[in-house]
């Protein structure tokens, strides 16, 4: 038997067998133990949540009670059943009136939870009323009392429960506030009505409170806490149409089915059986169905004066959701032992391997060495001897790459020293053989200017511009010889905008012959301290270039701005710009993308070397539709300060 194979049985059978104990012992108990306890633990809640709205009901109830026992209502139950015309005292009725509407928008507003309030005489009038914060106005007329009403409830049930029942408060059905045509869904609410007694215990009149339902159905909601089902609340109320209906559900469209004409009703999802089952059932009970729903119930009986009507309550789960957890951790046992078994096979692999694997690395790595990889090493780490002589071996090939490095370094040298060499003999001779020319066509112009004065003004401009172009070729051939020799600048005060306005001018003939529209937006004062003339050798520079890229009637666009402790020149044209490849070389000696004999390629690198030298920055940036933006930046601090803000310039460079 190999190696391998030895320690992949080893391995699965230390990892797989206290796995398999705990996948069919553990988990299927553990499965089990969740089931009994969520059933217990539901039922328990459904307990819990009848406690609490029985508590809730016997509250609203006090509050009835207790605000049947104010003297301003009792004051104002007293004379209501009296004809005015045998009391004479309209004023002192509408003043009780008054003072009791006041009292109950008081009281309303103290306790929010009050829908509205009413009193009703013993024939079913509303005499006062309060609803929502607001008084609710008398427009109806009692003929026998001679008085305003708000409305006539005689034929509601509630009013006959109560004005007929042996119990001083009469809770009625819980339903919709208020529904109408094209009204929006009203909150639920339930109505409590209180007999207003006299001394010799005769009926004066009814109280009416209304609470809103949002009590109710925040016990129900929070009595779930974290489990994963649905709590409702449904009414058994036999052979009546509330009988089934959702009295709480999350979805406020499925409650009160028979206020609202819908079809969602709690026995419809269950069978014929299931639904009996539960109606003739007392107390807790649960129903598991075949497709993993749970249902968790309990009766409540919450009408003191009507025993056949009663509350469901229910908590729907599903037992899939419950058991969730232990089937993911099956699945996940399952997956780590299939996952042990191919780690256990390739840590055999591995161990067999490992044994064997830095005498093979070594002779690997030497030859590879041998057949020209100069980059092998052996990567192998630990401490015996195998592992000392590859760590010489990398010793020996480190030295000999380093020493192929230094030869190369100093041949890059000798390339560069001879390079620079050309360029300098180059520009001397550039410089001998134009600038001989240069100054006798200065001369001739001087003798034309000295014989033109005063006769031809417009040719004597000409010729002072003739004067002035020539100075400058004779910059240009300095700039040429100050590449070679890395001239510094002679650092001088000047405004950068008036020098940008002498190189616009100079070039104005240039730019009106290829048709180039001139944007400008330059601040009045860029004072700085530079070499005024390099630099306007380096605008000449960027604005040919740019007017040669520029097809025939492009737009050219110079803005400069100061920006802290820096001018900022951003001069951009409509040309093809330049391709990205070769963006990263437009600084370098003689390289240019024009057609041969249209360009040297010096203009770019006497420009670079010109703007470090002033200790500032040069960037080239393709723009998103077309042309090309060069931004320069350059410190506007004096001469003195330069060395200070060195770091400075090379930050606003990256940036």
């Amino acid at each position: 038997m190999q190696l391998r194979h030895k320690f992949f049985l080893i391995l699965t059978v230390l990892t797989t067998v206290p796995l398999l104990i705990l996948l069919f012992g553990v988990v299927d108990h553990l499965e089990s133990e969740i089931r009994t306890r969520t059933e217990k633990e539901l039922l328990v809640t459904l307990d819990k949540m009848a406690s609490e709205l029985g508590l809730i009901i016997d509250n609203q109830q006090s509050i009835a009670r207790g605000l049947a026992q104010d003297p301003t209502l009792r004051q104002f139950a007293g004379m209501v059943n009296t004809p005015l015309g045998r009391t004479g005292s309209p004023a002192l009725y509408r003043s009780r009136a008054e003072a009791l509407e006041d009292y109950f928008l008081n009281y309303q507003k103290a306790v929010p939870s009050i829908q509205a309030l009413r009193f009703m005489d013993r024939s079913g009038k509303t005499l006062v009323k309060v609803k929502e914060g607001k008084p609710v106005e008398a427009k109806q007329y009692d003929e026998d009392h001679r008085r305003l009403f708000v409305s006539d409830q005689s034929n509601k049930a509630f009013f006959k429960d109560a004005i007929s029942g042996q119990h001083d408060v009469v809770m009625s059905d819980f339903e919709l506030g208020q529904l109408s045509g094209n009204s929006d869904f009203c909150p639920a609410m339930v109505r409590y009505t209180v007999r207003i007694k006299d001394e010799v215990d005769e009926t004066n009149g009814l109280l009416v409170v209304n609470m809103w339902g949002s009590r109710l159905d925040s016990a129900i909601e929070a009595s779930l806490g974290g489990y994963p089902g649905r709590a409702f609340l449904v009414e058994l109320n036999d052979g009546t149409p509330r009988d089934g209906i959702y009295l709480y559900h999350r979805d406020s469209r499925q409650r009160f089915a028979d206020q609202i004409h819908s079809e969602y009703r709690f026995q419809n999802e269950l069978s014929l059986q299931e639904w009996q089952n539960i109606k003739s059932a007392k107390g807790n009970g649960t129903v598991f169905r075949d497709d993993g729903t749970m249902y968790f119930y309990r009766t409540l009986s919450p009408f003191a004066t009507r025993p056949n009507v009663n509350w469901l309550l229910i908590i729907k789960a599903d037992s899939h959701a419950l058991i969730q957890p232990v089937h993911d951790m099956r699945q996940s046992i399952w997956l780590l032992l299939g996952a042990l078994m191919v780690i256990s096979l390739m840590i055999s692999v591995w161990a067999a391997w490992r044994l064997t694997r830095p005498a093979h690395a070594l002779a690997d790595a030497i030859t590879r060495y041998a057949d020209g990889d100069t980059l092998s090493q052996y990567n192998e780490k630990g401490k015996d001897e195998i592992s000392h002589a590859g760590k010489a071996f990398n010793y020996l090939t480190n030295k000999l790459m380093l020493a192929e490095q230094e030869r190369d370094k100093a041949e890059r040298i000798a390339s560069q020293s001879e390079r620079l060499i050309s360029i300098g003999q180059l520009a001397a001779g550039i410089g001998h053989e134009i600038n001989n020319p240069l100054m006798n066509i200065m001369s001739l112009a001087t003798l034309i200017e000295s014989e033109l004065k005063g006769k031809n003004p417009e040719l004597l401009m000409d010729i002072h511009l003739l004067q002035k172009e020539g100075k400058r070729c004779a910059r240009i051939i300095q700039g040429i010889l100050s590449f070679a020799r890395e001239k510094q600048p002679e650092h001088h005060r000047f405004n950068m905008a008036e020098l940008i306005d002498d190189t616009i001018k100079l070039l104005k003939h240039r730019l009106s012959a290829s048709a180039i529209h001139l944007v400008t937006d330059i601040e009045k004062d860029l004072f700085m301290f530079g070499d005024a003339n390099q630099l306007q050798q380096v605008l000449v520079n960027i604005i040919l270039n740019a007017v040669q890229a520029s097809p025939e009637g492009g737009s050219l666009s110079i803005i400069a701005r100061q920006d802290i402790d820096y001018i900022a020149i951003h001069i951009i044209d409509t040309g093809t710009g330049i391709d990205q490849k070769n963006i990263s070389r437009v600084f370098d000696p003689f390289f240019t993308t024009k057609a041969e004999g249209d360009g040297t390629g010096l203009g770019l690198s006497v420009s670079y070397g010109i703007v470090k030298r002033h200790e500032g920055a040069i960037y080239l940036e393709n723009n998103v539709d077309t042309g090309l933006s060069v931004m320069i930046l350059l410190p506007i601090h004096d001469h003195e300060s330069i060395s200070k803000h060195q770091s400075e310039a090379e930050v606003v460079c990256v940036a």
